[in-house]
């Protein structure tokens, strides 16, 4: 581990907690310039291919969840839910034991958790993500959630 803000490689770990089950927060300072940060690491999960809508296959990324979500929210949702909600879906992913899983798949486990949580957030998540192209698609969704 690098300090920071010297580049310096004697960093010592003053304290270690665990975050949840599968993540590890370290507290450091850096012997030469005395800097204190925080480090988080995360225990490397499986691998898992996710097949896009085209047939291309690209590694499983919780970092496009976090960024849909936060996008198709604007603000409505706080952080901390926004990665309980990539936290819940990864762990899911994960579980499935599959090599391969299919980007809809993901994508209706988040229109899911949107759909529960923000029907303003679902909305504009489900407009990307199923691909609305008229006023008309969006009033047949909205019908379907006042439902």
């Amino acid at each position: 581990m690098l300090c920071p803000r010297c580049k310096s490689k004697k960093v010592q770990v003053i304290d270690s907690r665990d975050v949840d089950d599968r993540t590890i927060r370290r507290r450091r300072e850096c012997d030469e310039c005395k800097h204190r940060f925080t480090s988080y690491e995360h225990f490397e999960q499986p691998k898992v291919q996710v097949e896009k809508r085209d047939g291309t296959t690209e590694p499983f990324d919780r970092e496009k969840i976090i960024q849909g979500v936060m996008i198709a929210s604007n603000g409505r949702i706080t952080d901390d839910k926004i990665f309980d909600i990539a936290d819940e879906i990864e762990q899911k992913v994960i579980e499935s034991a599959e090599a391969q899983i299919a980007s809809r798949k993901i994508g209706n486990m988040v229109i899911a958790r949107l759909k529960k949580l923000d029907k303003v957030s679902y909305i504009r998540f489900a407009s990307v993500y199923k691909n609305f192209e008229n006023l008309d698609s969006f009033e047949e969704e909205l019908v379907k959630l006042k439902k």
